[in-house]
């Protein structure tokens, strides 16, 4: 028994090194769109064709439906389009 719970150990700390290397990755390989506000912040990470992850406090934001969104109208046209809505919606600004 002592032996399995090892084996189960082992795999689910790799399992968690290999996400946070995956998300760090991303995360520096990704231009990043920093949205700060007192309602919450977003951090969108994203390259020319897509969006590639975020990270939010205080925000919901659908990572499948936004994806769909800048594939339709284009990644720099959702970038634009988000730093408007986020101006307009909350009290903060992106850069």
């Amino acid at each position: 028994m002592k032996k399995i719970l090892t084996i189960i150990g082992g795999i689910t700390a790799i399992a968690v090194i290999l996400c946070v290397a995956v998300f760090f990755f991303v995360s520096k390989t990704s231009e990043k769109l920093v949205c700060k506000s007192a309602e919450g912040n977003i951090t969108i990470m994203y390259n020319d064709n897509t969006i590639t992850g975020y990270t939010a406090v205080g925000i919901t934001y659908d990572l499948d439906g936004q994806k769909e969104i800048a594939k339709q109208i284009g990644v720099e046209e959702y970038m634009n389009q988000f730093k408007a809505w986020f101006s307009e919606n909350t009290t903060g600004t992106c850069e």
